[in-house]
């Protein structure tokens, strides 16, 4: 799986769920890129915090889903396998007023129940591109107030595809010596 394919499936889902219903004209999806790099994360979520307010449209309470790129790490059997385990999480949030903390309950059990419709079928969607994913591989937490007055639920997991042929030397893909 690339970045790109792995976006689409988001997008997709963020589409096609009725409490988001993502479009060009409701933005109620946004995909950030998070380094692992300490300081350069710091400033990836200082300018995805200045986003939230001034991009997303929940003004008639829907939620909205905030993908993270993946990063990826390699291991081997020690034999002719090589695989790709792929981290990643999403956000789905609701915007409240922080000082109403009835609301607050509210939009966390709100996201958490949409978090893990998208979850479920995030898995679907990856199992049928041959990738390794069960519920075992999947963390949820309640985040916020993000960014002024954003609060749902943040989904970790992780997911397993072959690394073998994209880890093979091939000398065609360099030019000659």
């Amino acid at each position: 799986m690339r970045h790109s394919q792995y976006t689409a499936i988001s997008r997709g889902l963020a589409m096609r769920h009725p409490d988001i219903r993502h479009s060009e004209e409701q933005l109620r999806f946004l995909r950030i890129l998070i380094s692992s790099d300490p300081l350069q994360k710091q400033l990836d979520l200082s300018e995805f915090y200045n986003s939230l307010r001034n991009r997303l449209d929940l003004s008639d309470g829907s939620a909205a889903m905030i993908s993270e790129n993946y990063q990826a790490d390699y291991d081997d059997n020690h034999g002719e396998f090589y695989a790709k385990y792929h981290h990643s999480a999403f956000l789905v949030l609701k915007y409240i007023d922080t000082s109403d903390y009835d609301a607050r309950d509210k939009a966390i059990d709100a996201t958490e129940r949409i978090g893990e419709e998208l979850m479920g079928a995030f898995i679907y969607e990856l199992e049928q591109l041959g990738l390794v994913i069960t519920p075992a591989d999947v963390m949820q937490e309640a985040v916020g107030p993000i960014a002024g007055g954003f609060v749902g639920t943040r989904f970790n997991f992780m997911f397993r595809s072959s690394a073998t042929q994209a880890l093979t030397y091939n000398p065609d893909a360099f030019l000659p010596a």
